[in-house]
């Protein structure tokens, strides 16, 4: 009867702790050169640089629609990684919530460099950076969910609290 009770208890911290990790992380988002404007998965365009808080995906991904100041857009998936502790720990007591949590996390820095057509991402501060070009096929699929979003935008007549349209605009 004690060992039950223990493992219930055990069962239900660890899945506290793993959701609470999973929730969301703050991310910095910085560009390769000034002017850079970044649209993540239809949220509104914010240049860069800039810190968001991004949840854990266990399925789906971010698309990004990143346009630097000389024009160049370059769309694609943001690099995730797996969180090995969350999915240790989930296998072992408790495993949807590898699905109600998240297992793949954002990296927390990223640095979007649409004139050369890559995204950097790394762990920690000191650590180097890791290249990342989008594939033709990542790069056509956030096209065609941006290109989406902007036309329903534009067939709506949707302002909202953003200048010239729902993408056209830059939040600061």
């Amino acid at each position: 009867m004690f060992f039950r009770k223990y493992l219930i208890e055990a069962a239900a911290v660890t899945i506290a702790l793993a959701m609470l990790q999973g929730c969301s992380t703050t991310t910095h988002f910085d560009g390769a050169s000034a002017g850079v404007v970044l649209s993540l998965s239809g949220n509104e365009n914010m240049e860069l640089p800039k810190d968001l808080k991004l949840g854990s995906k266990a399925t789906g991904q971010y698309l990004f629609k990143a346009k630097s100041s000389s024009g160049q857009t370059l769309y694609g998936l943001l690099p995730l990684h797996v969180n090995g502790g969350t999915m240790a720990g989930s296998i072992l007591f408790f495993a949807p919530v590898l699905f109600i949590g998240g297992f793949r996390d954002v990296f927390p820095f990223y640095q979007l460099d649409p004139d050369a057509g890559l995204i950097r991402f790394k762990m920690k501060e000191k650590d180097e950076w890791r290249l990342s070009k989008p594939t033709t096929a990542e790069s056509e699929r956030a096209k065609i969910f941006f290109d989406r979003v902007d036309t329903k935008c534009v067939t709506r007549g949707r302002q909202g609290n953003v200048p010239g349209g729902c993408t056209d605009g830059v939040i600061k």
